[in-house]
């Protein structure tokens, strides 16, 4: 189905640079640093005597963040983010290590932390937290699952959980986690899946998690001078900065996993990726690829970096990149004349490659780079048109779309649909389009 123009729509053709008034290089800069190593793992052997599932205690819990409200809408779907953020609260105030203690009506042990963090309405405990979530991969693992150890010859006293953040670095062989052991809460580095019992750990997803990621809104690349503008959900110009240099190609990517994207672009003449987290200065500068190949950046690795690729036009392979060096994926997929697309099309983490094919304006999308299976198909925009893609909703998966050059109009789809869920007007003639999460 082509997508029609519409005669209404919030007007946001850009201004000039010498009356914007919003500074990306204002945005926060770099990711919270990693808490060191904490002398809790010197400790990992000391008993946790949990309690057995109890009601949430909304009467007289201190400094609750919950009480009475929260058992109003405990099991309520929750985001990632709020879910780190709550047990957050345990670990900075150290509180101490308990089972028959409470704080935000939750029993102050393991797995009451976890009960906490998730917004159960209920202390659980080990031997049966497991019923609230659902297993996953050691890939699988994000932000807000737990890594679970019930140990059901010592169930009381010898069994743990823990709440896993992010993984420290792409060889995943630690990770931030947060976790309530003697002698206080505390949120630390850990190595997988635990400093002892390691192999007895198991992940799971909490079954009411949802992505908290912001909707994806449209920018441009004004190749004249060398400046990213981006928008606001509205169309409205929201921020611009300065990067690269004439015949760059630009790019957008969260590279320090602090949750926002950030500026980049890829010098063909070099074959060199420069990538900024503040929008100013160069984080990063990798060499990788062949003269002719078209940048791809994404998560291929679902550990929350985004990193580079290419994918090369005359053998329609995509080569994907781990660590910004070395290639972890080679893909080929397409036919001659395709477009490179790359995304997270079914909401698990990690972008997988695809195609745009222009003679009939159709999306060939896969949920691997491993195999050549085309997972997703969705015919969008009219001749002429410009591919792209964002989470046009913030429910964590990527949707395509289109930028039309003609009247500077973006148009973003619902998943596997045409229907039309995002849609804005910005920029100029001859600017390139790109979107992000800004």
């Amino acid at each position: 189905m082509s997508v029609k123009t519409s005669t209404v729509r919030a007007a946001g053709t850009l201004v000039a640079l010498s009356i914007a008034t919003a500074l990306l290089a204002t945005a926060p800069a770099g990711a919270e640093p990693l808490p060191s190593r904490s002398t809790a793992g010197a400790a990992a052997d000391v008993e946790r005597p949990q309690g057995q599932p109890v009601p949430l205690k909304t009467e007289g819990a201190e400094n609750s963040i919950a009480g009475a409200e929260a058992a109003q809408t405990a099991g309520a779907p929750i985001a990632r983010s709020e879910v780190i953020a709550r047990a957050k609260t345990w670990a900075d105030a150290q509180v101490p290590y308990s089972q028959s203690s409470y704080r935000d009506g939750y029993r102050t042990d393991c797995s009451g932390l976890v009960s906490m963090a998730w917004n159960l309405g209920t202390s659980a405990w080990t031997g049966n937290l497991d019923t609230f979530a659902d297993r996953i991969s050691k890939n699988e693992l994000r932000k807000g699952d737990m890594l679970l150890f019930h140990n059901s010859a010592n169930p009381v006293n010898g069994s743990h959980v823990v709440l896993f953040e992010a993984w420290t670095d792409a060889s995943k062989t630690s990770y931030i986690g947060i976790e309530q052991t003697r002698p206080h809460g505390v949120r630390h580095v850990i190595p997988y899946a635990y400093f002892n019992n390691s192999s007895s750990y198991i992940p799971y997803r909490y079954k009411n998690i949802v992505e908290d990621s912001a909707p994806a809104t449209a920018g441009v690349f004004r190749p004249g001078e060398s400046v990213f503008y981006v928008s606001d959900r509205n169309g409205g110009l929201s921020g611009y900065a300065g990067f690269g240099a004439a015949g760059d190609v630009p790019l957008a990517g969260d590279w320090n996993r602090d949750g926002k994207d950030t500026f980049g672009v890829y010098r063909p003449e070099s074959q060199t990726f420069l990538l900024t987290n503040d929008n100013a200065s160069v984080s990063m500068e990798s060499r990788f690829g062949d003269v002719g190949d078209v940048p791809v950046v994404g998560d291929w690795d679902g550990d929350g970096v985004d990193t580079i690729g290419v994918y090369r036009p005359g053998d329609q392979t995509f080569y994907l990149s781990n660590d910004n060096l070395s290639v972890a994926f080679a893909r080929r997929m397409g036919v001659e004349g395709d477009k490179p697309m790359v995304g997270d099309w079914n909401g698990d983490g990690r972008d997988t490659v695809g195609v745009y094919r222009p003679s009939d304006s159709t999306f060939y999308l896969s949920d691997s780079n491993t195999s050549a299976n085309v997972d997703h198909r969705v015919t969008f925009g009219n001749p002429g048109d410009v591919p792209v893609k964002g989470d046009w909703n913030g429910d964590g998966t990527d949707k395509v779309g289109v930028y039309r050059p003609a009247e500077s109009d973006f148009f973003g789809a619902a998943k596997d649909s045409s229907t039309v869920i995002y849609e804005a007007r910005f920029g100029n003639p001859g600017d390139v389009p790109l979107t992000g999460q800004w």
